[in-house]
Parts: structure tokens; sequence; C-alpha cells
């Protein structure tokens, strides 16, 4: 994949014949599909944590610990979101090519991740920056079409998820009205989901 001089975004090699391409900003705060990543996150831990707590004969503490550590990643979840959404969202480009589908993120999440490797390299905080190092791993993705296994689709946000074979980064598509159902039509017939 190649950089994007203007916008720093990956964009598809030169000799790729791009077929759609497109830009999005994607709300953090009222968006179901990252609400449902935040309770797969922390909720699906947090019960285990729970049931893990069942067994020490507190019941108390296997109920408050777990809720209490969800409240807290709840509030900054919403802080976050708030902060998120009031800068304009995550910005993120989609190219369709000829080969498959790139998904790369926009300059604010780079940041972000840079920052925060950054701040864990200064403070010795080495989950930190691993953190950090991490989130930059995830800014650009790659799907082939041969190898995409699953799509699914909410027709109400506009939005298609496309997953690849066992140990690929899925990628989310989110799609303007214009373009939606000429990049659904067109990820169908080219995964033949």
């Amino acid at each position: 994949m190649e950089k994007d001089q203007k916008s720093g975004s990956t964009a598809a090699p030169e000799n790729e014949k791009i077929l759609f391409q497109w830009d999005h900003s994607i709300k953090m705060l009222l968006n179901p599909v990252l609400w449902g990543n935040f309770f797969a996150c922390f909720g699906i831990p947090a019960v285990i944590l729970g049931i893990f707590f069942s067994f020490s004969g507190k019941p108390q503490v296997a109920i408050l610990f777990p809720a209490a550590l969800m409240a807290f990643f709840a509030v900054i979840w919403i802080i976050s979101g708030i902060v998120i959404d009031l800068g304009g969202g995550f910005r993120s480009s989609f190219t369709i090519t000829a080969k498959g589908i790139y998904f790369a993120s926009g300059p604010g999440a780079r940041t972000a991740a840079d920052t925060a490797t950054v701040v864990g390299v200064l403070t010795g905080s080495s989950l930190r920056a691993g953190a950090g190092f991490l989130a930059r791993e995830e800014q650009d993705s790659f799907i082939a079409w041969e190898e995409i296994k699953k799509v699914k689709v909410r027709n109400g946000m506009r939005y298609i998820f496309v997953r690849g074979g066992f140990g690929s980064k899925p990628i989310g598509m989110y799609c303007h009205k214009e373009n939606f159902e000429q990049v659904l039509k067109l990820v169908q017939s080219k995964s033949k989901r």
C-alpha cells in the first residue's frame, strides 16, 4: 500500500484500477457498531471477572467490582466520544479496487496512536507504549476479494462489514447515501457473499 502524500492515508497501488474511493467521518457516541465493540471488549472480560470473583465466596465483590470497572470504562468511553465527535469524528478513507478493499485511518487516529506510544515511552510504561504500537498497526488494512469470508450489512447506517480469513483485520465500510447501493452490489458480486 502506498501513502497518499496529500491526506496521509493509504491508497491502492497505482497499477490497480480504482472502482470506488471515498472518505468518511465516523461518529463515535451514537454509533451502535462501536458500542457493540465496546461491550465486547469490556463487557465480556467484566463478566468473566465477575464469574472468577464468584468463587471467592463474596457475591458483593463478584457483582460490584466488574460493574464498577464497566462504569469506569463507560465514563472514559463517553468522554472520549464527546471529544471525538466534537472534533468531527474519526476520519477514514476507503478504496475499492479490482483486487480488493483498502481502509486507512485519518490523521486524528494516527496522532492518537503516536501520542500513546510517545507518552508510554516517556513515562516508562510498556503497557501504554505497546497499546500505541498496536493502535498504529490497526490504522491500515486490506482484504483481497478471494479472502472474504463474511459480509454483514446494516442498511440504516449504510454500513458494510467485511471479514477475511482467520487472523486478518476486518474492515467496516461506512458509506454515503450516494454510493451505498453501488458499493454493496459490488462487494456482494466480487465476494460472492
